[in-house]
């Protein structure tokens, strides 16, 4: 899937331009420094918010409506890229999928299969959702205009994320989970 230059396109990339953007020209600020800072965070903020999206292939490709990461960022970061893609293989479809399906698709399909084709766009659904929660959380939320109101939406998105996940497991809880799947 990152063998290559990667596009984000339509209203995608219009997203990630808006949050790489320098939201302070004076302090410098911005929510992600680079394409690759997105992409890196969206599958995980998609896989636990349960949002997927598809490609927005509406429209002509212009130089406003794509945005590019280049073959050698995307090799610097290729072992977190590949850790993201086996966590949320070996996460999606939990209930329904035998444990063996999703190692499978976390680590055994090859290259270029059609089950690894699979594989790829339901990784690219939940980066392509990420990228739409990251958005709504960070830049819609408020209408923020200042520094102060985008630390504000950091702040509550990280709140909300302590609250969806402070749920506290026992050991016993942690063994039940292993044996069950």
């Amino acid at each position: 899937m990152f063998n290559r230059e990667y596009n984000f396109k339509g209203i995608h990339a219009r997203y990630v331009t808006e949050l790489t953007a320098e939201l302070d020209s004076d302090k410098k600020f911005k929510l992600f420094d680079r394409n690759i800072d997105v992409l890196l965070t969206a599958p995980i903020v998609g896989l636990i918010y349960g949002r997927k999206s598809n490609k927005d292939e509406s429209g002509q490709v212009t130089v406003d409506n794509i945005k590019k990461i280049n073959f050698e960022q995307l090799n610097k970061e290729e072992s977190k890229l590949e850790y993201n893609y086996q966590l949320i293989m070996l996460i999606h479809d939990k209930k329904s999928l035998p444990i063996e399906e999703r190692l499978n698709r976390a680590f055994r399909y090859s290259d270029g299969s059609p089950e690894k084709e699979e594989c790829y766009q339901i990784y690219e659904q939940y980066i392509l959702g990420g990228i739409e929660v990251l958005h709504e959380k960070l830049i819609e939320n408020n209408n923020p205009i200042s520094i102060d109101d985008y630390l504000a939406n950091i702040y509550y998105f990280i709140q909300e994320y302590k609250e969806r996940n402070e749920e506290v497991m026992t050991e016993e809880d942690i063994i039940n989970n292993i044996i069950n799947n």
